[in-house]
């Protein structure tokens, strides 16, 4: 018995270290295979001009209250920030205060209250170098930086101190870093009492590219330029996009034109490995009351940027949400709400023109042609419109 009893615990100690011999080495082949690269990724919402005219916030003011209420305008886009890692816009614009009257073109004075619907949409960042930046003078650009700040929006372009002017404003966005650089053609003929006040494009902000490359995985530049409505980039701001990326830019986009222009992939090396690049040569108008065909045309533009182990950062995927500014509702009230092309062009006809005039439904489908189908380059009948649209490379 005793004998039979060894015999079988012998037998069961075999098993129990080819068991464990077979787990250690599973084990090891796993540890010892390809491990699987870590890719990151971020996702960023980006928007055009951002400006205000006097029937903006004449509609937005409250006379029993005195104050300005413009959170209508965003909340029907604002879905398409929401689930966006950074949200970008050119605020075309100045917050010079109460103490000066409100006033729009040719010099913009917005009230503070507009900060309050630009955080509840979600912004995260604006470039404040544009033409309109020192409308208010040095102290209204100021103080637009300091409304900014207390609402928790950055800003790049304009700049308080020299040692501002100095820093590349950086950004961590879900382990990728991520550098931003603006720069205006000019400020309306405005002077800027100090240099470092405003960032202008020339070859300093060339440098200031270079300085950002070194500085982060994937640098975003963010210049002033371009003819005011026309739909095509001329030639001097092509060649000024290509010095930009020769600079070190991987995403350029551009504002100024108040409609929009093209955009294309672009395939860049700044030493690290080749890598796709992107720029569009005008996002439009965001919101403003330049209610005029094609300015009241434009895009939420949505970039996917990946990374893939020790490689430089891409751009995975770019797509965008056409849109129109509403001037007014049905009752042909003035009302500025920002909306979605397809949301409105597929509303049921028994509600339609409860919510736009007939002839802003005419207006929404030449919309659809002058965004989706210009920028992708081909006809697409309105039966096939989408929300959302991605563009593919090779196009431009």
């Amino acid at each position: 018995m005793r004998k039979l009893l060894c015999f079988w615990i012998g037998v069961l100690s075999i098993l129990l270290f080819v068991g464990c011999a077979q787990t250690e080495e599973t084990s090891f082949y796993a540890q010892a295979g390809t491990p699987k690269a870590i890719v990151k990724q971020a996702t960023l919402a980006v928007v055009g001009d951002i400006m205000v005219h006097d029937y903006q916030y004449n509609e937005a003011y409250d006379a029993a209250s005195g104050t300005y209420n413009f959170m209508h305008n965003f909340q029907d886009v604002k879905r398409y920030f929401a689930d966006k890692d950074f949200v970008i816009g050119n605020l075309e614009l100045t917050f010079g205060g109460s103490e000066q009257p409100y006033s729009s073109f040719p010099c913009f004075n917005t009230p503070d209250s507009f900060l309050d619907a630009l955080s509840d949409a979600g912004f995260d960042f604006v470039t404040t170098a544009n033409n309109h930046c020192m409308d208010t003078g040095s102290a209204g650009m100021i103080r637009t930086l300091d409304r900014l700040d207390e609402y928790g929006i950055d800003h790049t372009g304009t700049y308080r101190t020299q040692q501002e002017r100095q820093n590349i404003y950086t950004k961590d966005i879900n382990g990728i870093t991520f550098a931003f650089v603006s720069a205006t053609y000019s400020t309306n003929g405005i002077p800027v009492p100090e240099d470092y006040m405003v960032s202008l494009l020339d070859e300093s902000f060339l440098n200031d590219i270079t300085r950002a490359q070194e500085l982060a995985d994937i640098v975003v530049v963010l210049p002033h330029m371009g003819n005011e409505y026309e739909t095509v980039p001329n030639d001097i701001f092509v060649d000024w996009a290509d010095r930009m990326f020769a600079a070190g830019a991987d995403i350029v986009l551009a504002s100024h034109p108040h409609v929009l222009q093209r955009m294309e992939y672009r395939s860049v090396d700044h030493g690290d490995g080749v890598h796709d690049g992107f720029i569009i040569y005008s996002l439009g108008n965001f919101i403003s009351s330049q209610t005029t065909p094609p300015r009241n045309a434009s895009i939420i533009l949505q970039l996917t940027i990946e990374q893939e182990a020790d490689n430089p950062p891409s751009v995975k995927e770019v797509s965008f949400v056409p849109i129109w500014t509403q001037f007014r509702n049905a009752d042909n009230v003035n009302h500025f709400v920002v909306r979605s092309v397809y949301e409105m062009l597929t509303l049921p006809e028994e509600t339609r023109y409860s919510v736009v005039r007939p002839k802003d439904y005419t207006r929404l489908q030449e919309i659809h042609e002058e965004t989706a189908c210009f920028l992708l380059n081909r006809e697409i009948p309105l039966s096939q419109i989408q929300d959302c649209y991605v563009f593919e490379k090779g196009l431009s």
